[in-house]
């Protein structure tokens, strides 16, 4: 009996030891990167926050470096509305805005300029995450959490009377949380499922599967050939390419390496690209699994510097940002706020949630750029070096921080 006992408890320690080795580094996080002990740090030079009174909740930002401009989504409803944390509450949720920020142009009056939606109805049920830019048909991708089921929307923006014109909506099965989108040309793309449980239809499910890291997020490979073919059909051709913990930002390394952020594992994962195989009649490439790139927070989305560099932004401490992402709904509301019992109020006023930024090469490895709570909650950070220009993007942060190199 003895050695049976000893046998099982070596089976539950080994078990345990599995599961939580690979997550120290994210344990560790839960004390050393609390907004009150994370310590500063900026390789980024002298920046500012500009439009805190025009722009919040901008989760993802795209620099048009031909244009020298960014487009910006911002969606103040995640305030209320944000299926991936799994805020739902009652009221009225208004919808996304979109915005393009001429970063060269150092008049604030002059260089944001709102884009109006035209032909998407209803246009007020408009939830963004991710985006993607297509600049050969001028067609914007958006990662859309409707209330009536999420989906992948697609615009042709017109910078000349600042219209974004609504073409096509996308959805499948496999496309059932979207969160961020990477084009690989005008008819495939990548888009990253954060969640196989969505929180909005299994609450108690979806924050076991954020806590456990199980490898139920999926990388999809998206084929439009037949809806451009046929716009009325409305069929798109997709396959999952991968699965892991959290599937969140999305980049090319080159041309046969992909970048996805798994942001519960900490972790950057990189897959090898192979041509489309047989077994996928041609259409879908791929996959496998190359290596992981720990982080000291977790990852939101990626880009990619002209240099090659995947410039990564994110959340060092999980809790807090869900404190903070849950009082917002009252904070930004000035009659909320005046309504509010003191101790709201309180958190309102000294409630803080970090950022974090950094770059990585295979030749340097990982560099950080920027770490703080001046501007929380960092989710997109994007350079264009030419212009010695960087833009961070804040999940629910007001305006957008800007630097200068």
């Amino acid at each position: 009996m003895a050695s049976r006992s000893t046998g099982f408890l070596v089976l539950v320690v080994a078990a345990l030891s599995a599961f939580i080795y690979p997550r120290i580094s994210l344990l560790q996080s839960f004390y050393y990167n609390h907004p009150d002990r994370l310590v500063p740090l900026n390789n980024i030079g002298p920046y500012e926050v500009k439009f805190g009174d025009r722009l919040r909740s901008c989760e993802d930002v795209i620099l048009i470096e031909s244009k020298g401009v960014a487009i910006v989504a911002c969606d103040p409803g995640r305030e209320r509305w944000n299926t991936v944390m799994g805020i739902f509450l009652s009221g009225p949720v208004p919808g996304a805005e979109f915005y393009v920020y001429e970063y060269e142009n150092l008049d604030d009056d002059k260089s944001l300029t709102p884009l109006e939606v035209v032909g998407y109805a209803p246009g007020e049920d408009l939830h963004t995450l991710g985006l993607a830019f297509d600049e050969d048909t001028s067609s914007l991708f958006v990662a859309n959490h409707r209330h009536d089921g999420s989906r992948v929307d697609v615009f042709h923006l017109d910078f000349e009377s600042h219209t974004l014109r609504h073409a096509h909506s996308i959805q499948h099965p496999l496309i059932h949380g979207p969160n961020s989108i990477l084009l690989v040309n005008s008819h495939e793309f990548y888009v990253t499922n954060d969640h196989h449980f969505l929180a909005k239809d299994h609450p108690i499910i979806s924050k076991l599967e954020t806590f456990t890291s199980f490898p139920t997020g999926t990388l999809v490979h998206v084929d439009m050939t037949p809806l451009l073919q046929d716009p009325a059909s409305a069929v798109v051709n997709a396959e999952v390419a991968a699965r892991l913990p959290f599937a969140n930002g999305i980049e090319l390394v080159n041309d046969t390496t992909l970048a996805v952020a798994s942001t519960n594992s900490a972790s950057i994962r990189l897959y090898s690209i192979s041509p489309p195989s047989k077994g996928s009649n041609g259409r879908h490439p791929t996959l496998r699994p190359s290596a992981s790139i720990p982080l000291s927070f977790l990852p939101d989305n990626l880009s990619k510097s002209s240099n090659g560099a995947i410039v990564v932004a994110g959340h060092p401490h999980a809790i807090s940002l869900g404190k903070f992402a849950a009082t917002r709904h009252i904070c930004n509301s000035p009659e909320d706020l005046a309504k509010a019992e003191p101790s709201v109020r309180e958190v309102c006023e000294k409630s803080k949630a970090g950022s974090w930024v950094s770059q990585w090469t295979e030749a340097e490895g990982v560099r950080d750029l920027y770490v703080g709570t001046d501007y929380p909650t960092s989710s997109t950070a994007a350079r264009d070096l030419g212009r010695k220009t960087g833009i961070i993007s804040g999940l629910y942060a007001k305006g957008l921080l800007v630097w200068r190199d």
